[in-house]
């Protein structure tokens, strides 16, 4: 049952940027708290960045409508969902990308006429 928790935590999970260097996980659950956001995990990292963890999808697009562009101790924040998340959407969107323009390339390339091109 742990994994299954772990598989949806995971779908959950956002960035948070743009945090004061001296932002501690105790400082991040209070801005959570302060508007009213159930979080399951906060892991702040050195940088001015942490990775949130939501219940469910419904609090974590709540988080994003809350505090993406909040000014928190004078900064905006980012709040978006995590790299990860993000590299499981694209990676096939990636790999199309680089067949069109490897195809676009080659056609460029043939179509350039004599000289000039690296043989």
């Amino acid at each position: 049952m742990s994994e299954q928790l772990k598989t949806v935590s995971a779908m959950n999970k956002l960035y948070i940027g743009n945090l004061p260097t001296e932002a501690d996980e105790e400082a991040v659950r209070q801005l959570f708290a302060e508007h009213n956001l159930t979080v399951a995990e906060i892991s702040v990292k050195r940088g001015g960045y942490a990775f949130v963890d939501f219940p469910d999808q419904s609090a974590a697009d709540r988080a994003i409508d809350k505090l993406h562009g909040y000014s928190y101790c004078g900064l905006p924040l980012v709040v978006e969902p995590s790299v990860a998340n993000k590299k499981i959407v694209n990676v096939p969107n990636l790999q199309s990308a680089s067949a069109i323009q490897l195809k676009e390339t080659s056609n460029d390339s043939s179509n350039a006429g004599g000289g000039g091109g690296w043989r």
